[in-house]
């Protein structure tokens, strides 16, 4: 794919979020630096990560031309961008490389079912390995699990997961899942809506920035991966980035050390009446709230996006999750892997054999992030225009099939294992000791990208914005 093409997808990205990068006259052609790595693959997997990292800068670009008047330069290295695919695999804590997984996770694999289809379990919690577990009644070995699955039908047993609130699949063709319900509704969206909810007024942007997100405070209430790394994106260009959770509920320790760059962090527990009050104060003065838990969670809660344009009529709403706004699998909850597993990539990487994940192992997680924080940004542009509160939409799914979009290449003869590439890194000296980790890929001439802050554990500040902080210590002391 040529430098020019790359380009052109991620102009097109942005134009279905309802931005014209292209009518910006001032703004420059992107610059790509080097070759794509020769990964065993048959999917555009770096230029997709070239391309969403693209959407986003030139939107960043965008809005900071509507705020101070003048383009930048921007650059992308695709060596760089292959390694944001997932990046946590270069992550390292005082010098050295982390664990991938806690230990705690199901025995994950690719086991044939009884009508010679392949089964994908995805229990990467304790709580949802047990349940797995209990209805397989077997232990937790590749061996049990393929000799307890080998007696089951595909369909009945992603039904018995889904039943139970087990994320799971079967693994299906491209056709497959375009002929299926949940697969036709995505073909008809584009890969990030973005709606307005409501027609609210003109917001102004921060006085005299000296960053193109400076001022913009976004509410981090998602978890994991897609949506931490939304926040964590925007906190690039100096975003006021607040991750709240619950106590009862901590993502992966090395999750947090990769997406919490740039961020405080706090507890609230919305099941508390106070703590919910308590978030949605947050929510008055926030500009962005991002949610990536299983549809309908927390609507519950008040917190939906009409619930939440009512406390702040110009909120620019995110939710990510595995299948998208509606249709009959839009309440199913998911991880990376069942994107890849029901559109049809696992299938088109066996060749014909055993079916398995992209080389890179993950591939929606960063990139839905990445395109969703697009989104955010292409939604700041047409409030900072015409006012209103925005909803932006993504799904791990539907960036499994916004890549197949792109069309497959020939792998080639001479492949390169995406672990053993060498990304350059940048060190920070953080709660965890000292990291280094993939710093922001694109180059920004006037304005680099940058994140402010190291991770920090879950909890280690207090629920207010950057802004207010020093004024509430004093107040609880």
């Amino acid at each position: 794919m040529l430098p020019e093409q790359i380009e052109a997808h991620a102009l097109a990205l942005l134009s279905q979020m309802g931005l014209d990068a292209a009518s910006f006259p001032a703004r420059h052609p992107l610059r790509i630096i080097g070759d794509v790595p020769a990964f065993d693959t048959q999917h555009r997997i770096v230029e997709a990560a070239a391309i969403s990292l693209a959407a986003y800068a030139i939107a960043v670009d965008c809005f900071w031309q509507e705020n101070r008047g003048r383009a930048q330069r921007l650059s992308i290295d695709l060596l760089q961008a292959a390694a944001a695919i997932y990046p946590v695999r270069y992550q390292k804590q005082n010098g050295y490389p982390m664990p991938l997984l806690p230990g705690a996770e199901l025995a994950q694999d690719f086991f044939p079912t009884r009508d010679e289809r392949w089964f994908y379990p995805v229990a990467s919690y304790p709580h949802l390995r047990n349940r797995a577990l209990e209805i397989l009644d077997c232990a937790n070995t590749k061996a049990a699990l393929g000799r307890a699955i080998a007696g089951h039908k595909a369909d009945e047993l992603e039904a018995l997961f889904t039943a139970h609130k087990i994320p799971a699949a079967y693994v299906r063709t491209k056709p497959e899942w375009q002929a299926h319900p949940q697969g036709q509704i995505l073909a008809r969206l584009p890969a990030v809506q973005v709606r307005q909810v409501g027609d609210a007024g003109y917001v102004a942007p921060a006085s005299a920035p000296s960053r193109p997100l400076e001022g913009i405070r976004v509410l981090d209430f998602s978890h994991v991966i897609a949506g931490p790394v939304t926040a964590r994106t925007l906190a690039e260009h100096g975003a006021d980035v607040l991750r709240v959770s619950a106590p009862h509920q901590p993502d992966p320790l090395i999750q947090i050390m990769d997406t919490g760059i740039g961020k405080r962090t706090a507890f609230l527990d919305i099941r508390n009446p106070a703590d919910l009050d308590r978030l949605k104060a947050l929510c008055r003065t926030a500009d962005v709230f991002v949610d990536s838990w299983r549809p309908g969670v927390l609507a519950k809660y008040g917190l939906t996006p009409e619930q939440l344009s009512d406390i702040q009529p110009n909120l620019i709403y995110v939710t990510i999750n595995t299948f998208g706004p509606h249709g009959p699998w839009a309440d199913r909850g998911g991880f990376e892997q069942i994107g890849q597993l029901v559109s049809g990539i696992c299938h088109t990487e066996s060749r014909g054999g055993r079916p398995r994940l992209v080389p890179t192992h993950f591939l929606n997680d960063y990139l839905t992030g990445y395109l969703a924080a697009a989104g955010v940004v292409a939604a700041l542009t047409r409030r900072f225009r015409t006012g209103g509160s925005y909803h932006v939409a993504a799904s791990l799914t539907q960036t499994s099939m916004w890549v197949q979009s792109l069309g497959e290449a020939e792998p080639g003869r001479d492949t390169v294992n995406p672990f053993e590439i060498s990304p350059v890194l940048e060190k920070r000296a953080s709660p965890f000791g000292m990291l280094e980790q993939l710093p922001p890929v694109v180059g920004f001439s006037d304005t680099p990208a940058r994140w402010d802050l190291p991770p920090h554990p879950l909890g280690a500040h207090l629920p207010h914005w950057r802004n207010d902080d020093v004024m509430a210590r004093r107040a609880e002391a």
